[in-house]
């Protein structure tokens, strides 16, 4: 019989990582079978079931366990970082009830957020896991493109209350960037050979800053095919909820462009859309919004495009552990449209 530690041991093997800063903070361990029983005394506690055998695990800005219980429930708990607070990740919970009461492809919370170690875990119901669909289709954006926008939609009525949580990947005033989502990323330590990128972000943030504010929304900040499922052209699944946060939609919609098709599970090569593609994924989601943005919006959508990708570089030229390969990285993508971006604006994006 497996043990409960061998997929995490063989997602270790797959990664030839050597420490878990996030799993290390939160449940005081980095040795699978140590983890996975910290994991399963939590489930016993507060789901009143203990793990029969994993499903899968994840980790990256969190420590993401999906398993299936002696009791038959299939369930995702997750451990956070500090830095995931639990008045946000509370706020965010009652934004998961109420989109999934309205029937909603949101994942129902079960427990917590409970303090466990330097962070908290949470606990929600499994929902449909991505059967590998191509980020690059055509339909299968449309639907992640509609997704969002009725997303954003359902969560208009809940802005208020997270609006007085702050969300970890904030960026402070005057910042070019977010504190890194993953401890592995060091944006200080590596500033040599990035300064390209940093003059990137910082024309994207004085652009943003010029221009005139518009309403924030509910958003989803990693709104990827790797994080979401698609079945016969409808979205029956979405994931890593504590991206959720309030925002600009036109900010929002910028991020989920430039990364709609990326899976980084998937073998690299074919990743990251291609500038027509980001063109039609803001395309898609003005069509099912029922409304094109507006000039003001079109500009914020070109300068959080930049922002955004220039993070995502930033994070690249960071993480000597898994560098990209070849041209399909986020490095290669603001080389071909950073400048073009705050230059042309959204024409940038036509072949």
């Amino acid at each position: 019989m497996q043990s409960r530690g061998a997929v995490i041991a063989g997602r270790l093997r797959d990664w030839g990582a050597l420490d878990l800063p996030v799993e290390r903070e939160v449940f005081g361990s980095v040795q699978p079978e140590a983890l996975a029983a910290a994991v399963d005394a939590w489930c016993l506690l507060h789901l009143g079931a203990a793990i029969d055998h994993y499903e899968f695990f994840e980790s990256s800005s969190g420590s993401v366990h999906g398993l299936l219980l002696t009791d038959g429930r299939s369930v995702v708990v997750k451990g956070h970082r500090a830095a995931v607070t639990h008045d946000y990740l509370a706020a965010v919970m009652d934004v998961q009830t109420a989109l999934a009461d309205s029937g909603y492809a949101a994942p129902r919370p079960l427990a917590g957020p409970v303090a466990v170690g330097g962070g908290h875990v949470t606990a929600e119901v499994m929902v449909d896991r991505s059967p590998g669909v191509n980020g690059h289709d055509p339909d299968v954006r449309m639907a992640l493109a509609a997704g969002l926008a009725r997303f954003v939609v359902l969560g208009r009525r809940h802005c208020r209350r997270l609006e007085r949580v702050t969300h970890p990947m904030s960026v402070p005033d005057g910042a070019l960037y977010p504190t890194p989502h993953s401890p592995r990323f060091d944006f200080a330590s590596t500033r040599l050979g990035a300064e390209w990128i940093d003059d990137l972000a910082a024309r994207a943030r004085a652009r943003l800053r010029s221009l005139p504010g518009v309403p924030t929304v509910v958003v989803h900040g990693d709104w990827r095919i790797e994080n979401l499922c698609v079945r016969a052209g409808r979205l029956t699944g979405v994931y890593d909820w504590d991206s959720v946060h309030v925002a600009h939609e036109a900010a929002a919609v910028a991020t989920a462009a430039t990364t709609f098709s990326v899976d980084w599970q998937q073998v690299a090569g074919n990743r990251l859309p291609r500038p027509h593609e980001i063109g039609a994924f803001v395309a898609d989601y003005e069509a099912a919004r029922g409304d094109q943005f507006s000039a003001d919006e079109r500009e914020i959508l070109a300068a959080n495009m930049v922002a955004s990708l220039a993070y995502g570089a930033r994070c690249e030229h960071s993480d000597t552990a898994r560098p990209p390969s070849g041209d399909d990285s986020t490095r290669g993508l603001l080389t071909t449209l950073g400048a073009e971006l705050l230059d042309r604006g959204l024409t940038a994006l036509r072949e």
